[in-house]
This record gives C-alpha cells, structure tokens and sequence, in this order.
C-alpha cells in the first residue's frame, strides 16, 4: 500500500511506497503528505514548486517559484451558497464602444449579447450599461433587477446607434464609476470595442490605472476585442491590471458567446480574493512574472493577490525569488498559505508547501545541478506568454523600444532555458522569435498572440469556436 509524500525541496507531491526516503526528481528528503477533508479549504488543490534546489554558497541567486491553484468542477455543498440561491448576486456593467466602426453586425451582436446577459441576470442582481463613441453616456443607469429588467434594457438598446469616434478612456471610467453605485460582492465591469481610441486619453499604462484602481475597490475589469482594428495590447493591460479576462473574437457572431462566457466565470467563482501568503528568507526579493499577481512583501512575508478564481480553472502563478547567498550546507526554506473567500462567505486557508534551497560549495556547484525539469519546462510556458505580452505593450506604447525589449526577452528565455542544456535553449529562442514575428506580421497574427499569451497567463477559456 503507498502513501502520498511531499518533497521538502522541490515540492512534488508523489505516490511513494513505504520506506522510500528521496526524491525521485531532485533527490531531496520526503515526507508523509498530511491529508485534507475535502470539505472546508480542502476542496481546492495548492501545490508549491522550485525550479532548482540548488545553489552556490556565496553568491546572490535567482530561483523560480510555480504556484500552481486547482479549483473543482463544483463547490462542495458545505462552502456553496443554499440551493434557493444558486449563485451570490452579480453586478454587471456593459460598457459596450458604438462608435462609426462597429456599424452592421458588430454593434447588432454586441446589443444581442448585452440583451440576453440582461435576460439571464435574477432579481438581486444590478445591471447598467455605458456606451461611448466621440461622447460617453450610460443609457441604462445602475438598476437593481426584477422581471421587467430584461425587457428595459431591449427597448433602451433599441435606441442605441453607431456612429462618431472612440472615447475609451472615458467610456472604462464612466463604466467603473457606475459599478461603484450599487457595488456588491462579485461586480463585472466588460468593456467591448473594435477600435482604437481617438478620443481622450490614449496611453495604455494611464488607462490601465483606471481598472487597476477598480480592481483595488473590489472590481473586476474584463475587456473583449472585435475584428482585426482594435488595439490588442491596450485590452490586455486593461483586463491584466483589472484582475480580469481578455477575449479576442474575429467573427461578430462569437460575441454573445464570449459575453455569456465571462458572465458565467464570474457566477461561478470557486474562490474570491485568493491570496498566496509566502514566508520568505530575510534578504530576500519576491517578484511576480505578470501584473496580473501583485506582490506586497514586508518584513519576511510576501502576498500575492491571485484575485477571483472560477470553478475547473488551473492557475499557475511563476514568481522570481532573488536569494541572498548562504554558506555552503547551509538551506533556505519558503513556505506559506493560501487564504480566499469561499462562495459561501467562509474565510478559509490552505497550507502550503515547503520548498528549500541548498547550498554547495561552488566548486561542487554545477549550472544545471539540482534541475527540476518540469517545473523550468512550465515557468519557460508562463515566461514565453510574458514576454509576448511585455513587446506587445512595448510596441503600442513605446515602439522606439521595440527592438531592445526584444532583445533583452530573447536573451533572458536563453539564459533560463539553458538549464535545460544549449539545444533546448536554442529552441527556445526560435520558439519565441516566432512569437515576436507574429506581433509584426499582421493586425490578425498579433492579435491571436496576444490572446493567446493571456490565455497562458489568467488560463483563462476559450468560449464556443476558437478565435
């Protein structure tokens, strides 16, 4: 009979049989894995992961941390709200663009999606809606729900036509501002828009403030592109700095289906405000791949938000860890918690982990000494849709930087991929070559990169047909 045991250094949990006392990854020590009911806390699965247990004594070191959130299917009854409420009450609010360009099909799905998102909400529930093109306006104001909702907002959209230019900037605002009115536990705030904006503010990095104020306030900031003439890097930093979702759909016919989807995730939550408290060396640094983890970190302790995670969503969330150098034998340990709201209302909390560094004497100390493979082969993943994510935004804010920012990524996924040896490292450089030529290739090309990299980064889904 084998029991599961937990390495103290790499952190894989592994079916061991009795008796076995290291690793059969890294060589480190084992031990028996405490189980969890899986009622409470123990209904999401928390893992915690180093990319290479060893180190050379002396020097300042960078290792790799992969949090990796399972959430189930459903939620155990225990932590779900009683059947007579199914899901908490959602705050939704449309902030749809109406400008000259999304005339035809697009405008006429949009309205459909905003249409039957109205039909499904449930007494209890808010719905507003914001329009902009060259001037901002909320048409439907911040309403609580009841059986006449549905059938208001179909003859408010009714009035909405295309036409004049595109004022995001002002259109996210009023969006936000409206959220803020009736503002609830779980409160959605989608932006849709095909275009770019011409009106207003146009930096992605100010614009990208507004949602992640949002965020701060209890938002969630999604955002969906349509066609081939948006600015994909702008939406990307909007849902990345607003803890929520980009979607890119090429076909006007995908967007209620997208619309239907994010509203969906965001009823179905597994865990709200998950946040990843990590006790670390002194001394040392904790930065996140992407913005959408923020880290906070004082005095040994360091928290990253992982925000609102949906049912059946594997999160893996990389984080760079800089160590100060020890002594030869000497070890460094990182451990933590995972604490989040369960929809239920309980505050609940999952150990983590530990993981350790050790250190050898340099002239023991290989390159590749204490590699773990597969955790390198998913922090490269998660790397890979970063550095998409970083030249695109680059490219749409500072295009002069193009070529440096590029550099500076292909030689960063050199260096880390090496620890797979040279060839796999070459291999990496194409692969992200090829990536980065996407971005240049075509509006479509990049478009689907950049979705494609969010996807990796939120795991986020895809709704419907692909993209």
């Amino acid at each position: 009979m084998s029991n599961m045991m937990r390495c103290d250094y790499c952190g894989l949990l592994q079916d061991e049989p009795v008796g076995v006392k290291s690793c059969a990854r890294c060589g480190g020590e084992l031990r028996f894995e405490k189980k969890l009911p899986k009622t409470g806390a123990g209904y999401l699965n928390v893992q915690l992961e180093l990319d290479q247990v060893a180190a050379p004594a002396g020097q300042n070191v960078e290792r790799y941390l992969l949090v990796t959130i399972r959430t189930p299917k459903k939620v155990p009854p225990g932590e779900m709200l009683p059947a007579t409420h199914n899901r908490p009450p959602i705050n939704f609010t449309a902030v749809l663009d109406v400008s000259g360009s999304m005339r035809g099909e697009k405008l006429d799905q949009a309205k459909q999606a905003v249409r039957l998102a109205a039909h499904s909400l449930r007494p209890g529930d808010v719905f507003s809606l914001v329009t902009f093109n060259s001037d901002v306006t909320c048409p439907f104001e911040p309403t609580l729900v009841d059986d006449k909702t549905g059938w208001a907002v179909e003859a408010c959209l009714r009035t909405i036509h295309s036409g004049g230019q595109t004022a995001l900037d002002g259109g996210l605002k009023l969006g936000i501002k409206k959220a803020l009115v009736h503002k609830l536990d779980t409160n959605l705030v989608m932006l849709l828009s095909d275009g770019q904006t011409n009106v207003g503010e146009e930096d992605l990095e100010v614009i990208g403030k507004h949602a992640q104020q949002a965020r701060q306030k209890g938002m969630l900031v999604s955002a969906l592109g349509i066609g081939g003439d948006y600015n994909e890097a702008l939406l990307a930093e909007i849902a990345t700095q607003g803890g929520g979702r980009f979607y890119h759909v090429q076909n006007a016919n995908q967007i209620p289906v997208y619309v239907a989807g994010e509203l969906g995730e965001v009823a179905m939550l597994a865990a709200r405000d998950a946040r990843i408290h990590l006790e670390i060396p002194a001394g040392a640094t904790l930065v996140p791949i992407s913005a959408a983890y923020p880290v906070v970190q004082s005095d040994g302790d360091a928290v990253v938000s992982a925000g609102d995670i949906p049912c059946e969503t594997e999160l893996e969330i990389p984080l760079r860890l800089a160590l100060v150098g020890g002594r030869a034998g000497s070890k460094l340990s990182i451990e933590g918690r995972l604490t989040f709201r369960s929809p239920a209302g309980h505050d609940l909390e999952v150990p983590l982990n530990r993981v350790t560094v050790r250190f050898m004497a340099k002239g023991k100390f290989d390159l590749r000494e204490g590699v773990v493979a597969p955790v390198v082969e998913h922090v490269l993943l998660q790397m890979r849709a970063a550095s998409v994510l970083g030249l695109a935004r680059s490219i749409a804010r500072k295009p002069e930087e193009r070529e440096q920012r590029a550099r500076i990524s292909l030689e960063s996924m050199r260096d880390y991929a090496s620890l797979l040896g040279d060839e796999r490292a070459e291999q990496e450089v194409m692969r992200i070559e090829e990536r980065f030529y996407d971005l240049n290739a075509s509006p479509v090309s990049s478009k689907n990169a950049v979705a494609d990299a969010f996807y990796t980064q939120r795991s986020s889904k895809k709704f419907g047909s692909k993209p």
